[in-house]
């Protein structure tokens, strides 16, 4: 990555007024400038929304059906407006950015964002007659209100935020973000046809008249896992629509990805991916949550890098868009939709900024693997961290913790050793090193005594699978981050399972795991066969150079770098082990014994055959992070993809299976999988330093 002359934004806030800085004369740059009259104010747009053609025909039409009054459905519709639309209002905003910044600074130790390509991009908006839409990578409930602050501190309009019903539902809060930009959205309402035609008529309104940006998370959701999630496609679908028909000439999306040292919702995430429902959006929960800030900068640093932005009209053919103003009903091509959603999560991949833990968990991920039962030592860790590091910033052009431009250089200019006493500093619930000098992994699992009962989504798990679990899944959480550059040559590898394999067996092997693991990686899956060769031969001409491999007679050998081989082997191990036990349990379902195949009983059972297995000394799934219920839900959406299950239409999802498939997946799963390494996290259980977590029953409960 190139050198983005990073800022960090709280450095100047503790050494000036926060209150002078909220309250300053501002001049903000509207991204969409327009004139007075197609500037519409929020009542504006509800009253166009309700004047929309297409909202009109839906109004007819059911009022036909229902048996109904027209004017009970314009009610009806009024009040899903008035539920959804946005209400800037600068005072508000002002007085709560005293409030963030202030927190901002006592939980965080730097906000680092690259400002210089920032301003380039605000002095663009003063010029452009084109519609722009933020696109943040979704790692935190933080990721809005730091976007928010950016834009504030350098005098760029505060967007349209498209936010998720359950911060509508908290009392006063809901009010609050709505006055500082949110408009709200429901989950899931492609059945209730009123409603989707309110909304994309009221998406419309905010493209075409309105000066503010939009800004949505394309992934849908947090990323529990820290990794890119596969993209969702309808609200980009309705926002796409304004240039698709010719409303406004361009949009260009920014996207930004977001990096965290360790995220607010750490512990939870490790909680919510093993089932346990996440504690419901409420303001009592929100004052809860202030027990951040008893410890001062615990959460380390942020960085947000904000990319080159992607024009739409790069991705539509000028005929297409021509044919479309033909056509007002004309809705905008799938592959048009997809390829720009893929183009933003790649964005995001290939800017991320990996942080010192992100490499200090690999390294034990693998140690643990390939040295069983001796832990790194501080000089060890050092010597691997250097290798490793070196290694993703020269040949993946990957950029890790790098400085920041506003402070001394004797402050920032930090050697690799104290960059790992740093973060081992800001992650000793994770990881310690104890009287020894060995690095240890926490167990920060505590056993809930509480009279309630959580309703878990998945299988209610023993107390010594969770004991082992919830540390590795929390180390898991910061190696994921590295698959935005790892996946493809640790599929490769995995693909590789033996010396003087084939090259057309590893071919072929690597397209069917590229398949299966697509949905968990967030890899597009309209590629040509021929595209996936390429993609592979890319991939293993890198793995020759770095002497992992070596090619012979169109065979592959296994080289002297092992360390390397084994490293990417072994990250991808818990994700292909629960496309195992996924297509296991499909296979061997018993309909006389469980209940019908849909996700919620496949998702439980899933669970408890991979913990059945994790207990088994001669398995093949032998990594606790297999448990996670992710895992699963990609994997039914890569094996529908892939043929080997179908669904039906409606809730809940039915599934068929072609047993055919999936015995050859099977099959070809524990061919791979036949590479077992030398240790893993099951014979840590009983050495594990057990930690009380005293604030864990309240973040549950």
């Amino acid at each position: 990555m190139e050198d983005s002359n990073y800022v960090d934004l709280l450095a100047e806030r503790r050494k000036s007024s926060d209150f002078l800085w909220a309250s300053r004369y501002m001049n903000n740059v509207a991204p969409h400038p327009l004139p007075p009259e197609q500037n519409w104010s929020r009542n504006q747009a509800i009253e166009a929304a309700l004047l929309h053609p297409k909202v009109i025909g839906v109004i007819e039409t059911l009022a036909v059906s229902r048996n109904i009054d027209k004017s009970t459905l314009i009610r009806e519709a009024k009040s899903m407006l008035e539920e959804m639309a946005s209400k800037h209002h600068s005072p508000t905003f002002r007085w709560l950015a005293i409030i963030v910044v202030k927190v901002l600074k006592r939980i965080l130790q730097s906000f680092r964002v690259n400002v210089k390509y920032l301003l380039d991009l605000r002095g663009k908006m003063e010029h452009s007659n084109i519609q722009y839409v933020y696109v943040p990578s979704h790692r935190s409930y933080l990721d809005f209100i730091l976007m928010s602050y950016i834009l504030f501190n350098y005098d760029m309009a505060i967007p349209n935020i498209a936010s998720g019903m359950d911060f509508y539902r908290m009392h006063i809060v809901g009010e609050l973000l709505r006055k500082t930009g949110a408009f709200y959205m429901r989950r899931s309402f492609s059945t209730d046809q009123l409603y989707k035609e309110i909304f994309k008529a009221y998406v419309a309104s905010l493209m075409e008249h309105s000066d503010r940006a939009i800004e949505f998370f394309i992934e849908g959701t947090r990323s529990r896992s820290q990794k890119s999630l596969a993209p969702k496609f309808g609200l980009l679908a309705m926002i796409l629509e304004s240039v698709y028909q010719g409303k406004i000439s361009d949009i260009a999306f920014v996207p930004v990805a977001i990096s965290y040292d360790k995220p607010l919702e750490e512990t939870l995430f490790s909680y919510e991916l093993l089932g346990v429902p996440k504690p419901a959006e409420t303001t009592t929960g929100l004052f809860k949550s202030l027990s951040i800030l008893r410890e001062q900068r615990a959460h380390g640093h942020v960085y947000f890098h904000i990319a080159t932005p992607l024009l739409a009209s790069t991705f539509m053919e000028t005929t297409m868009r021509q044919m479309s103003a033909l056509s007002p009903n004309s809705k905008v091509p799938s592959e048009v939709v997809e390829n720009i959603a893929y183009a933003i999560i790649d964005s995001h991949k290939k800017h991320t900024v990996f942080m010192p833990i992100n490499i200090i968990a690999t390294l034990v991920n693998e140690r643990i693997h390939s040295h069983p039962g001796d832990p790194y030592s501080f000089d060890t860790l050092l010597q691997d961290y250097c290798w490793f590091k070196k290694l993703i910033t020269q040949s993946f052009g990957a950029s890790v913790y790098p400085k920041i431009e506003n402070v001394e250089e004797e402050l920032y200019r930090k050697s690799e050793k104290d960059e790992i006493k740093e973060s081992l500093h800001t992650h000793r619930n994770l990881l310690t090193l104890d009287g020894n000098n060995l690095l240890t992994i926490q167990g920060s699992h505590r056993e809930l005594k509480s009279t309630k009962t959580i309703r878990v989504k998945g299988h209610t798990l023993d107390e010594r699978t969770i004991k082992i679990t919830v540390p590795t899944i929390n180390l898991g959480i910061y190696v994921n981050p590295l698959f935005a550059i790892l996946t493809k040559p640790a599929i490769v590898v995995f693909s590789i399972h033996c010396t003087g394999l084939s090259k057309d067996n590893a071919k072929e092997q690597y397209i069917l795991l590229r398949t299966l693991l697509s949905t968990e990686f967030a890899l597009p899956t309209d590629h040509s066969q021929q595209m996936l060769i390429n993609e592979f031969e890319k991939e293993i001409t890198f793995l020759i150079n770095e002497k992992c491999f070596r090619a012979d007679n169109n065979h592959f050998y296994f080289d002297s770098n092992t360390h390397l081989r084994s490293l990417l082997h072994n990250i991808l191990l818990p994700f292909v082990a629960a496309v195992y036990v996924t297509s296991l349990v499909l296979l061997q379902w018993d309909n006389t014994v469980m209940d019908t195949l849909t996700d919620q009983e496949i998702l439980k059972e899933c669970q408890k055959r991979t913990e059945i297995l994790l207990f088994q000394e001669e398995s093949l799934v032998r990594h606790p992070y297999s448990l996670s219920l992710d895992l699963y839900s990609s994997t039914l959406i890569s094996l529908s993809s892939y043929g080997a299950i179908k669904s039906s239409e409606g809730k809940p999802r039915i599934y068929e299976c072609n047993r055919q498939r999936l015995s050859i997946i099977i099959t070809e799963l524990e061919r791979m999988m036949s590479q077992r390494p030398l240790g893993s996290y099951m014979d840590i259980l009983n050495m594990l330093v057990h930690q009380v977590d005293n604030t864990l029953q309240a973040k549950l409960f």
